[in-house]
C-alpha cells in the first residue's frame, strides 16, 4: 500500500507491523517518513500527533486509495452537519496524507496568525483567483444561512461586508482581508487531535 507524497519527493510507504499482545495489525510511518511529514507541515505537529492523524486518515480512507473522497468526508457526522460541508469537502477531498497534514497545519496552535488567515482567505476564495469576490462571499454565505436571506437581504449584507472591509472594489485581496482581523482574538482556528485511545 503506497500513499503519494504530493508536491514532489518519494512516495510514502506504509509498513505493516504486528502489535504485541494480540492487538492485530497497525499501519505505522517510518522515522524518515515522520521527519519528512514534520518538515512538510513546518513542524506544526509533533511526530506523535502526525502518527495519530495518520491513523485517523487511514480510518477515513475506507477504499484504501491513499486519499479521502467527498463521500468519505460526508460520512463523518460532525462534518456532514456543518452548513459549510460542501465547501469543506472541496478543500479536503482527494488530497493525500501529506497535503491533508499541510492543510490541517493552519489549525495548529503553532500556526501563525498569517497562516491561519491564509487558510481562511483561500477557503472564501471559492474560484481560486486570488481574490474574494462578491460572488465568492455569496457562495459561502448561502451555504451558511441557506434560504433564510432573500436576494435583497443578501445584497445588503454583502455590500456591508465589502464596505466595512475598506475595499474600494467589489473584491478583497489577501492584504485587505487581513486588515479585517487587526485585533488579536478576532478568530481562532483549532483542531482537536484525538488521543491514540480514541481511535
Amino acid at each position: 500500500f503506497r500513499v503519494g507524497a504530493g508536491g514532489g519527493g518519494a512516495p510514502l510507504r506504509v509498513t505493516r507491523r504486528r502489535r504485541t499482545m494480540g492487538q492485530g495489525l497497525s499501519f505505522d510511518l517510518t522515522q524518515d517518513e515522520l521527519e519528512d511529514l514534520q518538515r512538510g507541515c513546518s513542524s506544526k505537529f509533533s511526530q506523535t500527533e502526525i502518527q495519530i492523524l495518520y491513523k485517523r486518515f487511514l480510518k477515513l480512507d475506507n477504499q484504501k486509495r491513499g486519499f479521502i473522497s467527498g463521500e468519505e468526508l460526508l460520512a463523518i457526522p460532525e462534518f456532514s452537519l456543518n452548513p459549510l460541508a460542501q465547501r469543506l469537502v472541496s478543500v479536503f477531498e482527494n488530497v493525500n496524507f501529506k497535503d491533508f497534514l499541510q492543510i490541517l497545519s493552519a489549525f495548529s496552535p503553532k500556526a501563525t496568525k498569517e497562516e491561519k488567515l491564509r487558510f481562511m482567505f483561500n477557503f472564501h476564495d471559492v474560484d481560486g483567483d486570488g481574490y474574494i469576490s462578491r460572488l465568492d462571499l455569496e457562495h459561502v454565505v448561502r451555504q451558511r444561512v441557506g434560504a433564510s436571506l432573500d436576494e435583497s437581504e443578501m445584497d445588503r449584507l454583502l455590500t456591508r461586508v465589502l464596505e466595512e472591509s475598506g475595499s474600494k472594489q467589489e473584491r478583497l485581496n489577501f492584504e485587505t482581508f487581513c486588515a479585517c482581523f487587526l485585533e488579536e482574538g478576532d478568530f481562532s482556528l483549532d483542531v482537536d487531535i484525538p488521543s491514540d485511545d480514541e481511535l
